[in-house]
């Protein structure tokens, strides 16, 4: 049997794993701090391609056996899967050609995708979303990531650039996003956003105790499920502003299912009450009846099964 191999690149983490069978099922999983990847001292591709034999190796595959690669980026990539255009959370990707480049290193098919894409075709393939035609996935993390079912195949619009939730605008002239724009939905409710929260909540030396990336973000979740009154109110305008984003959706698009997920909507999981209640309120009164927000259930490998069934649709499609 032939494997696919996938690897989901967070702005922080990555997972590489490894997925067999039409099921499918996770066999192998591995994560690794991003920046240990790419690390700057070889091509991304190079570096991407070595990570990808190393944990062949570990778990005695043979790059043979696998049929090929689905990774997920979180940005923008080209329509063909080419080149990864702009990555906001982790700029050294921009511009590159991530797939090519990696596919000339391994002599295998290498296909990229918007990794909040993958996790839309791992929640229709594997997850929640199966057998259903309309859906959004929509994931709070480091940043704010999305991707779009519809008619019961992959939208990613003209430039490849479709379901960018996380940088429609939330607040006129508001906090300025690392896109350029000021107001993104990702300056409000993300990790990004609640790390601010938490530099103007908390002193520095409770933050830099924590000794990660996202302190503040970190702190303030602990502190809300400690009850601590502020933070609560903080996350609770956090969830607000995503439900303003979803009403956008659900009025414009329509779909019958929202899947939502990401470190801060696990972490925090009383914030999709608040946005199912902002939708409920704010939404066409025709939209509301069959409207689904559901939690993933595949959690942090939905992108994972994103990826093999990425690697299965191209592979298809190209013979």
């Amino acid at each position: 049997m032939l494997y696919r191999l996938t690897v989901y690149v967070g702005a922080v983490q990555t997972i590489l794993a490894l997925v067999e069978g039409s099921t499918p099922e996770i066999v192998a999983h591995q994560r690794r701090p991003t920046d240990t990847i790419f690390d700057g001292r070889r091509s991304h591709g190079q570096a991407l391609a070595d990570a990808l034999r190393d944990f062949l190796r570990e778990n005695r595959v043979e790059l043979s056996e696998t049929m090929g690669v689905g990774v997920g980026v979180p940005g923008i990539v080209s329509r063909d899967g080419e080149q990864v255009i702009s990555c906001p959370n982790l700029h050294e990707l921009d511009g590159t050609w991530l797939g090519p480049d990696t596919a000339s290193e391994l002599g295998i098919p290498v296909f990229v995708s918007n990794n909040t894409n993958l996790i839309a075709l791992g929640e229709h393939s594997a997850g929640i979303g199966q057998g259903v035609d309309d859906m959004a996935v929509v994931f709070v993390s480091s940043g704010v990531g999305s991707g779009l079912i519809l008619n019961g195949s992959l939208y990613q619009g003209t430039d490849g650039a479709a379901a960018e939730i996380g940088h429609t605008i939330v607040v006129q002239n508001g906090r300025l996003c690392s896109c350029g724009a000021r107001g993104c939905l990702e300056m409000y409710c993300s990790a990004k956003a609640l790390s601010l929260v938490g530099e103007e909540l908390f002193e520095p030396e409770e933050l830099s105790s924590l000794n990660t990336r996202f302190a503040g973000a970190r702190l303030v979740i602990e502190r809300a499920l400690a009850g601590h009154s502020k933070a609560r109110q903080a996350l609770s305008e956090s969830f607000s502003y995503l439900g303003i984003a979803l009403v956008n959706l659900v009025n414009l698009l329509n779909p019958q299912l929202i899947v939502l997920g990401g470190d801060i909507v696990f972490a925090w999981p009383e914030g999709v009450g608040i946005a199912q209640e902002v939708v409920k309120r704010e939404t066409r009164p025709q939209a509301r009846p069959n409207i689904r927000i559901e939690v993933s259930q595949l959690k942090n490998y939905a992108g994972v099964m994103g990826g093999a069934a990425l690697v299965t649709e191209r592979l298809a499609h190209s013979h």
